[in-house]
């Protein structure tokens, strides 16, 4: 039997595998996950966001708490996010739900974003309409003036989410006879992991 990913495994340690596999290959941007939510009404928006692996069992993601993917995490947490390594051949889905990490871990992680970033955070919200490009760069500037060497606080209306998996699917190419390799990863009442093959 080809195996592509341990069965006995936590799903989540099998992804940071591939998300160290997929670095050490010279994939740019490796932890780049394309988030797809849903609207009260059912439209469906997709983007892609950085993800981070510190905890155990869960996915972290930073965003302004206004933008349109906040709002419809606020109203509907169920969402799936996709990482996709084309020269490996390899993807993952992860299912699951989100909530808000604590202001605690929102201001650990502002603490280590550059400070470039944090002005262009603190000066913009996300997703809102601008008159044009150079009214952002004369935002950003102005609050880099205001702030001089002072500490770039973290807006209230930015911060982090978890991502609680329900499930997690690994799918592997196999471009020489289009059998291509997919395992599913589910989570049961009990908090344990189930595993089986699926068609491709």
């Amino acid at each position: 039997m080809i195996e592509f990913v341990n069965a006995e495994a936590d799903p989540m340690d099998e992804l940071r595998r591939w998300l160290e596999e997929a670095a050490a290959a010279g994939i740019t941007n490796p932890a780049a996950m394309v988030l797809a939510t849903a609207s009260p009404d059912g439209r469906p928006s997709a983007r892609a966001v950085m993800v981070g692996t510190r905890d155990p069992g869960t996915l972290t993601f930073f965003s302004h708490y206004e933008s349109p993917k906040a709002r419809d995490m606020g109203d509907n947490p169920s969402v799936e996010g996709v990482f996709l390594w084309t020269p490996l051949e390899r993807q993952v889905r992860v299912n699951g739900t989100v909530t808000r990490v604590t202001p605690e871990e929102s201001d650990a992680y502002w603490s280590s974003r550059p400070r470039t970033a944090q002005l262009a955070i603190a000066a913009t919200v996300q997703s809102s309409v601008v008159d044009d490009y150079g009214s952002l760069i004369r935002r950003k500037a102005a609050l880099a003036a205001r702030m001089g060497d002072g500490e770039v606080g973290r807006p209230e209306s930015y911060g982090g989410y978890r991502l609680t998996p329900h499930s997690i699917e690994f799918w592997q190419g196999r471009p020489e006879d289009r059998l291509h390799l997919r395992a599913l990863y589910q989570r049961q009442a009990s908090g344990n992991w189930s595993f089986g093959f699926i068609a491709p």
